[in-house]
């Protein structure tokens, strides 16, 4: 029985992987949300299952910068299930430079506490994660002793990333978003530097970009030339193209950066 983990799952990207999940497998999910009992999306979601159906999700408070909760998140979820076999980081914050300091668009507009709460939240949170799970994630002993009999021989870690995060992409002289761009280019970074011990043990982890996708998040950073041209992706085509590029993953992609489409982006 394969076990899924994924946070921010409350709604929009976290809520589809949910949605994908149950229908292209058959294991359970654990949901994590920041506040249960306020995710009318996930409820409606929930309240639409059948009781079998129902059964294979669980959900469960987490803040994803709280090292506490995500310790005893892995406590449970070792507890009920004992394994993990995908691991997906998906909660995230932009902002959206009207109730918060930023996406900046220059240097004045920096803001230390906001930056330190992008960086808890986009990598420091995930990078925590992989930690605390990593022992559940293990699907191989040695070079060939795989570990499990049912599911996929490896495991996976998913991190939801931005093209902004690209130091190689970023030669335009266009948006500047800084505390955003170098939390998400931190988390980058972690995954790849982890994603050499995480794969001697039977994990691959992987960095994907939605593109601009209809979120909350993206809204307010959306018009109506993107719009015209096809550039806002619908939620559910989003995180169904990502879930192809997990699905069609080999170990050569281990800590690697992907778009929505599988081609690859640079650092």
């Amino acid at each position: 029985m394969a076990v899924f983990v994924i946070t921010g799952a409350s709604r929009s990207m976290g809520l589809q992987f949910v949605r994908e999940l149950m229908r292209r497998t058959r294991g359970r999910i654990v949901a994590c949300v920041l506040r249960p009992g306020s995710t009318p999306d996930l409820d409606g979601y929930l309240h639409s299952l059948s009781d079998d159906e129902r059964a294979r999700i669980m959900v469960h408070r987490l803040d994803v910068t709280d090292v506490e909760q995500i310790e005893e998140l892995a406590m449970e979820v070792e507890r009920t299930y004992g394994r993990v076999d995908g691991l997906f980081n998906v909660a995230g914050v932009l902002g959206d430079r009207i109730n918060t300091p930023g996406p900046e668009m220059n240097l004045n507009q920096m803001d230390a506490k906001w930056a330190r709460d992008q960086m808890m939240v986009n990598a420091v949170g995930p990078m925590m994660m992989i930690s605390k799970f990593a022992k559940l994630l293990r699907a191989r002993k040695g070079k060939d002793g795989y570990l499990r009999s049912t599911g996929c021989r490896e495991s996976v870690v998913v991190n939801i990333s931005a093209r902004v995060a690209s130091m190689d992409d970023n030669n335009s002289g266009g948006l500047a978003w800084y505390t955003y761009r170098m939390s998400k280019a931190a988390l980058n970074a972690g995954v790849r530097a982890c994603s050499h011990e995480l794969k001697r043990q039977g994990t691959w982890t992987i960095c994907l970009y939605p593109g601009m996708t209809d979120t909350a998040m993206s809204r307010p950073f959306q018009n109506k030339a993107l719009r015209d041209k096809g550039l806002v992706f619908p939620v559910d085509f989003a995180v169904g193209r990502l879930m192809d590029v997990v699905d069609g993953m080999e170990e050569e992609h281990s800590g690697g950066f992907y778009d929505w489409a599988g081609q690859s982006i640079p650092f």
